[in-house]
């Protein structure tokens, strides 16, 4: 344990971390105090009741301590950095960036641009059946439906469940007891199908615990859930799954588990055969491009996967930890964690399905007022459109493009502040809003053609004829 806590507090740079010039490690002071100030001027924020928070004083107070947490948020990549993580690192110029847009969206461009501060959402979840039923139907609780909420699922907790799985599991050998351990804890994977219904508070807090827990649960959301602050549902259906604390266990076990693990061998074998023992001068500024000097192009590619595929488990992992360690202060609002991804990876079959479905939204406010929304202006002022028509180039192309800001700032924190050496992520985001606008293009014109022509307007690629005229199976020796 004094190991433990002498690395926390150990102000040595980790060997290969390239922190900005000029700052310094973070104090406990610097990493607390943002979110306490933001904290503070949240709780005057909501309008009155009670008639004492529409004074200019307090206005004037609340303002002054936005501004402030806005600031110091602001601050803490330019002034700071984590000596013990290159990830801690990476992720304090994310929170920085990110806290300070947010205070400035939530106290001055929100309410005074439009004249909107975020009211709490009350979601209601009502059982459903699998099958499609008539509404009415659908609207009474489905307690024993397939999937749904089973008689008995309150009288085991998940350590219960775990602790049973693991016994039995413990009778056969090492390769045996994964798939026993699978096996018994397989109908934890089912999520709960219900209905959700979604209705804003008409009112606003009306006493100190109130606010303090609207301040809490706006502060703590990034996503904007449980507040009308926030973009579209990418559900798009009040039809949903409820994902449940057992599920959340199963998907840590069995599914992001395995993938987190597969991906670290991919990544760490890369490393100590490709990559160990390149020159490195002071806080590892390399002296050559090692992904592309030392990396094949089949290893190049690999190393991506796995870099994406990792990164992905890992947001689901923390997500889901989240989840799980929330889940008793439900009905709590603190405890609603909708699923981070809404379709499976394999399901994703264009650019924008998966940024529109595929990825997590924790960012989608910020992009939103930073990306989408001037993107919009830009392109109505440039084509002449009328602010009722759309303009979805812009709106992709900003969005991206702040997408591509965000991003390359952070990498540009643990490349010694070097803009030029953080030009990777930047073109990478911005290439993908134009392949975004350049496929929704294609798309269309393909579309159009083939209704035209009363031809099928989904179409399959070669290898579906290849199989029905029996190639594969000549490739294949049969």
């Amino acid at each position: 344990m004094t190991s433990l806590l002498s690395a926390l507090f150990d102000a040595t740079p980790r060997p290969g971390l390239q922190p900005v010039p000029n700052t310094k490690p973070l104090t406990f002071e610097a990493a607390v105090l943002p979110p306490i100030i933001y904290f503070l001027a949240l709780l005057f924020l909501p309008p009155p009741p009670p008639q004492s928070f529409d004074t200019l004083a307090v206005k004037l107070l609340r303002n002054a301590l936005a501004l402030l947490a806005g600031v110091l948020f602001f601050r803490l990549p330019l002034a700071y950095y984590v000596p013990q993580s290159i990830g801690l690192n990476y992720q304090l110029a994310l929170v920085g960036l990110y806290g300070g847009c947010r205070v400035l969206d939530a106290f001055f461009i929100s309410p005074y641009g439009f004249g909107h501060i975020p009211r709490r959402v009350r979601y209601k979840h009502i059982s459903r059946a699998h099958t499609p039923m008539p509404v009415e139907a659908d609207n009474e609780p489905q307690a024993n439906a397939k999937g749904g909420a089973k008689a008995g699922d309150d009288e085991q907790t998940v350590s219960d469940t775990v602790s049973d799985a693991v016994q039995h599991a413990r009778r056969g050998s090492l390769a045996d007891s994964y798939f026993v351990l699978e096996k018994k804890l397989s109908d934890l994977s089912e999520m709960k199908p219900v209905y959700e219904l979604a209705t804003s508070e008409e009112g606003w807090p009306h006493n100190f615990f109130d606010r303090a827990s609207w301040a809490l649960e706006l502060e703590t959301s990034m996503r904007g859930i449980g507040f009308t602050w926030t973009t579209a549902d990418v559900r798009h259906t009040r039809k949903t799954w409820l994902p449940t604390a057992k599920n959340r266990l199963h998907s840590i076990l069995f599914h992001v588990g395995p993938v987190l693990a597969g991906c670290f061998v991919i990544i760490r074998t890369t490393y100590v055969q490709y990559l160990e023992g390149a020159p490195q001068a002071d806080f590892g500024v390399h002296t050559e491009d090692l992904f592309d000097s030392r990396l094949p192009l089949w290893l190049q590619l690999l190393l991506t996967a796995a870099l994406g595929a990792f990164l992905m488990a890992a947001f689901s992992v923390a997500h889901s930890m989240a989840a799980i360690m929330l889940s008793p202060l439900a009905p709590s609002p603190l405890a609603f964690f909708p699923p981070l991804y809404s379709t499976r990876i394999w399901d994703i079959k264009s650019v924008r399905g998966f940024w529109s479905y595929g990825w997590h939204r924790l960012f989608a406010r910020l992009f939103l007022v930073y990306g989408v929304w001037p993107g919009e202006w830009l392109e109505r002022k440039l084509t002449g459109k009328r602010s009722d028509e759309p303009a979805d180039i812009g709106k992709v192309l900003g969005g991206f493009i702040s997408s591509a800001f965000v991003h390359s700032f952070a990498v540009r924190s643990v490349l010694g502040g070097e803009w030029s050496r953080a030009l990777g992520e930047a073109k990478f985001f911005a290439a993908n809003g134009f392949a975004v606008v350049l496929e929704e293009g294609i798309r269309r014109q393909v579309m159009s053609w083939r209704k035209k022509r009363g031809l099928q307007l989904e179409m399959w690629n070669f290898a579906r004829g290849w199989v029905n005229a029996g190639l594969v199976r000549e490739m294949a020796g049969k």
